[in-house]
């Protein structure tokens, strides 16, 4: 017990060489961690897109998938919708209505799934359009964080095509 009170009771010149000695090292110790971290191009910006780094690589990989997912999802509740239409709601209009009205809704019916198949295949296999390569006039908005090119305005940089689209509505993440 006397030791350890001995060793608190430092002297006046121990007490100051060691606080000397502490401050040192810390002082040392940030030089080398801003040297390590030091950049003059870095703001809040450039820190917040790093630690949100992760968070993009991780949409750009899941959203890959979510045309192949949608393209799923469509085919299954237009399907389910038809077979609902035949199998449950047909036998009615059947039962209750006359001639007249069963042809108007088979025609207007069919009429409707005609019109949703074919749009629906239009906005898949209708190509959303690229940026001209060859113009040097087209203002260039930003750098891509994908592919480090200079990118023109109004385009996004579809991860499935790895090519800048003209507008981001009808890309092939989106719609297949």
């Amino acid at each position: 017990m006397r030791l350890f009170l001995r060793c608190l009771r430092l002297g006046r010149r121990r007490r100051i060489k060691l606080f000397h000695r502490v401050k040192t090292l810390w002082n040392y110790s940030k030089l080398c961690v801003n040297s390590l971290i030091y950049n003059s191009f870095t703001n809040t910006d450039v820190v917040l897109d790093s630690l949100f780094e992760p968070i993009y690589w991780l949409v750009d990989h899941v959203t890959r998938w979510f045309g192949v997912v949608f393209v799923v999802l469509v085919i299954i509740l237009t399907t389910t919708i038809v077979l609902i239409v035949y199998v449950c709601v047909l036998p009615v209009i059947l039962s209750t209505y006359p001639v007249g009205w069963i042809a108007w809704h088979l025609c207007y019916g069919h009429w409707n799934l005609m019109h949703i198949v074919f749009h629906y295949y239009k906005a898949v296999r209708t190509h959303p359009g690229h940026p001209a390569e060859g113009k040097t006039d087209i203002p260039m908005v930003s750098i891509c964080r994908k592919c480090i090119n200079p990118k023109p305005a109004r385009t996004h940089h579809c991860s499935i095509c790895n090519r800048f689209l003209s507008f981001f509505l009808n890309s092939a993440a989106q719609l297949g």
